[in-house]
C-alpha cells in the first residue's frame, strides 16, 4: 500500500520541479542575454566568419528633389537583418517565448551608412530604437529616418527630364571580410510610398557591389539603390511656358503694325524685357552648369533671338524715315523678295506689303498744255540778247502768238520758263527721292512680313515642343 502513495506524490514533484524551471520570466531572458555582452565584438563565435547583413529599404515619401543644390530629400524605413549566436535561447525553457523586444543600443550594430548622404550633426549615428530578436538569433533592425542626399541632377530636358538617383549603403569600418551586406530583395520596397505632386517613380532597383576604395586590395561591400524618377511637367507650363506663349503672341501683334509706327519698336523692346525676366525666374532654379543647355533655355533663346531681329529690323525701318537715301536697293534682294517680276506666291505673300502706281516718271520730254489749249513741241528760251535767233524760232513755232516781234515779252516768258523748267527738275527731284524712298519701306516691309512668318514658324515649332505633356 505504501508502493502505491509514492508513484502519485513523484509525479507531482516531476510537475512541480518542470513548472519552476519552465517559469522563467521575459525579464530573467533579457538579464540572461545581455549579461555579459561585449556591443563592440562582432557577433560571431569563429572571428573568421563576416557577419552577413541584409539590407532592405521602404521609401515613404520622396519629400523634396532640389535642381539647383542637386540634393535629395526622402523619408525611408529601413530594414536590417543579421544573426547574434550570442542571442539564442531554447523557447521551451520559457513558456515558448520565441522572441523578445530589446533596446537597440544594448547589442551590436552594423555601422551602416549612406555614402552619399549630405552632411549633418550626427548623421552617423544610429537610432536607438528596438530590436526584434527571435530563439535562433535573428536580429531585426527597423527604424525610419529623413536624409539628404546627393543627386546629380541633368535638366537638359527640363521640364520633361528624368533622373537617376543612387543611395549607396555599407558599413564604414568593416571590409566584406568583417561585414557582408547584401540586398534582401532585387529592388526597393515601395508599398508604403505616398506620390510625390512633382515626381512620378519609374524604377527602384537594388544592386551590390564589391569596391576598393584605396591602393590595398582590401575589398568592402555595399548595395546600391537607384531611384528613377520622372518629372510631372504640368506645373512648370502652366506656370511659366503659358505666359511666355501669351507673350510670344503679343509680339506677333507687333507685325501687325505699320513699319514706320515707333510703337512697334516699343512694344518689341517690352516684350524682349518680360521674357528676359522670365528667363532668370527659371534659371534661378536650376543648377549652374557649362556643360549643355537645357530645354527651356534653348526656348527662351530662340524666342528671344526672334524677337531681338524683329526690333532690330523695327529700328532699320524708323531710321529709314529720316535717312537720305541716295541709293536703290540691291538688286538680288530686291530680287529675293519677288519685287523684280509678280508671281502668284509673292502677290500671296506680301498682300499689303507693296506699292502703289507711280504717279511720275523720270522723262524730260513731257509735252506742255498751253492754258489757250494749244500744243507745242518742248523748247528751251534764250538767256539773253545773244539768242535772239533762237526767240524768233519760237515765235514762228506758236501760232497763237501774233507775229510781232516783242522781245520785252519774250524775255519775260523766258524768265517765266526758266523757273517752270526749274521747278520741274526739283519737283521731278523729289519725286525720285521720294519714290527711292517708297522703294526701301517696300522691302523693308516685305523683310517684316518674312520675319513674321518665321517667327510664326518659330513660335509654333517651340510651343508645340514646350507644351507637349508626355
Amino acid at each position: 500500500m505504501h508502493g502505491h502513495y509514492w508513484v502519485p506524490i513523484t509525479v507531482i514533484m516531476v510537475n512541480l520541479y518542470k513548472g519552476v524551471v519552465g517559469n522563467y520570466t521575459e525579464k530573467h531572458l533579457v538579464d540572461r542575454l545581455l549579461t555579459g555582452y561585449n556591443t563592440d565584438a562582432r557577433p560571431v563565435k569563429n572571428g573568421s566568419y563576416p557577419v552577413t547583413v541584409e539590407l532592405d529599404i521602404a521609401l515613404a515619401h520622396l519629400i523634396d528633389v532640389n535642381d539647383h543644390d542637386q540634393q535629395l530629400t526622402a523619408n525611408i524605413w529601413m530594414r536590417q537583418f543579421w544573426t547574434d549566436e550570442y542571442l539564442v535561447w531554447n523557447p521551451d525553457d520559457y513558456h515558448g517565448l520565441a522572441s523578445v523586444r530589446l533596446q537597440a543600443s544594448s547589442i551590436w550594430r552594423p555601422d551602416i551608412v549612406l555614402f552619399n548622404r549630405i552632411f549633418e550633426e550626427g548623421y552617423a549615428e544610429l537610432p536607438d530604437t528596438k530590436v526584434i530578436v527571435t530563439s535562433n538569433g535573428s536580429v531585426s533592425y527597423l527604424y525610419t529616418v529623413t536624409f539628404k542626399a546627393s543627386c546629380k541632377i541633368n535638366v537638359i530636358d527640363f521640364p520633361y527630364d528624368t533622373q537617376r538617383c543612387s543611395l549607396t549603403f555599407g558599413s564604414w569600418t568593416h571590409n566584406v571580410l568583417g561585414i557582408d551586406v547584401v540586398n534582401k530583395r532585387p529592388d526597393g520596397d515601395l508599398g508604403q510610398y505616398r506620390e510625390n505632386g512633382e515626381w512620378s517613380i519609374i524604377d527602384f532597383a537594388a544592386l551590390r557591389r564589391e569596391s576598393s576604395y584605396s591602393s590595398s586590395d582590401v575589398v568592402y561591400s555595399d548595395v546600391t539603390f537607384t531611384l528613377v524618377i520622372e518629372r510631372q511637367p504640368l506645373f512648370y507650363v502652366y506656370h511659366i511656358f503659358t505666359p511666355c506663349i501669351v507673350i510670344i503672341l503679343i509680339s506677333l501683334l507687333s507685325f501687325l503694325l505699320p513699319p514706320e509706327s515707333g510703337e512697334k519698336l516699343s512694344l518689341g523692346i517690352m516684350m524682349l524685357l518680360f521674357l528676359m525676366v522670365y528667363m532668370q525666374v527659371v534659371v534661378a532654379s536650376l543648377p549652374t552648369t557649362s556643360n549643355y543647355i537645357p530645354l527651356v533655355g534653348r526656348f527662351f533663346g530662340v524666342i528671344i533671338l526672334v524677337v531681338a531681329m524683329s526690333t532690330a529690323v523695327s529700328v532699320f525701318l524708323t531710321a529709314l524715315q529720316f535717312a537720305n537715301v541716295t541709293t536703290k536697293p540691291p538688286y538680288w534682294l530686291r530680287k529675293l523678295l519677288g519685287m523684280t517680276q509678280q508671281s502668284c506666291w509673292t502677290n500671296f505673300l506680301f498682300y499689303g506689303r507693296g506699292r502703289g502706281p507711280r504717279r511720275y516718271e523720270h522723262d524730260t520730254g513731257t509735252e506742255m498744255v498751253q492754258a489757250t489749249g494749244c500744243r507745242r513741241r518742248p523748247l528751251t528760251l534764250p538767256l539773253g540778247p545773244k539768242h535772239n535767233d533762237s526767240s524768233n524760232s519760237y515765235s514762228q513755232t506758236c501760232s497763237c502768238l501774233h507775229a510781232e516781234d516783242t522781245h520785252v515779252l519774250l524775255l519775260k516768258l523766258n524768265v517765266i520758263t526758266n523757273k517752270l523748267d526749274a521747278w520741274k527738275q526739283q519737283h521731278l527731284k523729289n519725286v525720285n527721292e521720294e519714290d527711292l524712298l517708297n522703294e526701301w519701306k517696300e522691302v523693308s516691309a516685305r523683310l517684316d512680313r518674312v520675319f513674321l512668318l518665321v517667327f510664326l514658324g518659330a513660335c509654333v515649332i517651340v510651343s508645340c515642343t514646350m507644351t507637349h505633356i508626355a
